[in-house]
């Protein structure tokens, strides 16, 4: 089944989603950090990590869109972003995978990766439940299958002073970097970004407004760019993933990871419609740990699907 609002009468079984996976279940194949020990005591240096910037008043979404978390809609056209959701999208957590996005376009402008598509070596460490981890890996197979130990090698080799100056030029979260420099983005790591930053940071990012990496962000696009039938392993078994106008280029990253004893998923990304681009957010925080469904991927494309943005036709 299509996932659709109880309330709009045409969809069915979007509260509960939110619930899904009650139990514990596997951590989801592409997106949990390896297990690792816990992140050393950070040390904050410089000045005090900024607050979030306050965004502008957002335009409430139709009552038939139902969304457990934050959701957020941008027309790249327009200012005023829409807004549905039961919690708060100026609250901050770890944006776990969804920082490949600016740490892909920080390795590539950095030359730290030159080609997207040469591989780099797996070292043989075995990941359970992730199997597609265990070979080489390029940028854009790193991306596309969400696999850590890649990007925590680029982050290595990028430096804290590097990613730090970048993160600022691009008012990205907290902007904290701090030890373990291949952990930070992760849970307990230092880094924090809200739903209205990760929508800001997409916005310059698909405007053409970023400070820094301009002449790579082209290729950091095309990288991006994969269809919503690519993330069905996120979703229920008995849930469908929405149709897409075939004029419509669809690019999305999602992110999984630990928050508290719960979890924090995510599903960020862009939609190009022949007339119209848009940028949007989902994120759901929830009391269930990490598991193979993502309530923010199911969530987001149900909200997509539900305001016409996947068939080009709304809000």
């Amino acid at each position: 089944m299509l996932l659709q609002s109880p309330r709009s009468g045409r969809f069915a079984g979007l509260l509960g989603l939110g619930l899904v996976a009650c139990a514990p279940s596997p951590p989801p194949p592409n997106e949990t950090e390896p297990p690792a020990a816990a992140p050393a005591d950070a040390t904050p240096s410089g000045a005090p990590a900024p607050e979030p910037t306050p965004a502008p008043a957002p335009t409430p979404a139709p009552p038939s869109i139902v969304h457990p978390g934050c959701f957020l809609l941008l027309d790249l056209a327009e200012s005023t972003p829409l807004e549905a959701g039961e919690q708060p999208c100026d609250e901050r957590t770890t944006p776990a995978s969804t920082f490949k996005i600016p740490h892909a376009l920080i390795a590539l402008d950095t030359g730290v990766v030159g080609d997207p598509e040469a591989e780099r070596k797996w070292d043989g460490t075995r990941y359970p439940h992730m199997g597609t981890w265990e070979r080489d890996h390029s940028l854009r197979s790193a991306i596309y299958e969400s696999v850590v130990w890649f990007f925590m090698g680029t982050a290595r080799e990028i430096g804290r002073e590097r990613m730090q100056e970048y993160l600022r030029a691009f008012d990205y979260g907290n902007t904290s970097v701090e030890e373990p420099i291949d952990r930070f983005w992760l849970e307990g790591g230092s880094l924090k970004v809200s739903p209205q930053e990760q929508l800001r940071f997409l916005a310059a990012l698909y405007r053409d407004q970023l400070p820094r990496g301009q002449s790579k962000v082209p290729t950091l696009r095309e990288l991006l760019v994969r269809p919503p039938s690519s993330f069905e392993g996120r979703l229920p078994d008995d849930v469908q993933v929405p149709p897409i106008d075939p004029a419509a280029t669809f690019s999305a990253k999602t992110g999984t990871d630990g928050h508290g004893e719960g979890s924090v998923t995510w599903l960020v990304g862009h939609v190009a419609c022949p007339d119209r681009q848009l940028v949007f957010v989902s994120r759901v925080i929830s009391d269930d740990p990490p598991g193979r469904t993502s309530p923010a991927t199911a969530h987001g494309l149900a909200a997509l699907h539900e305001l016409g943005v996947l068939r080009c036709t709304g809000p």
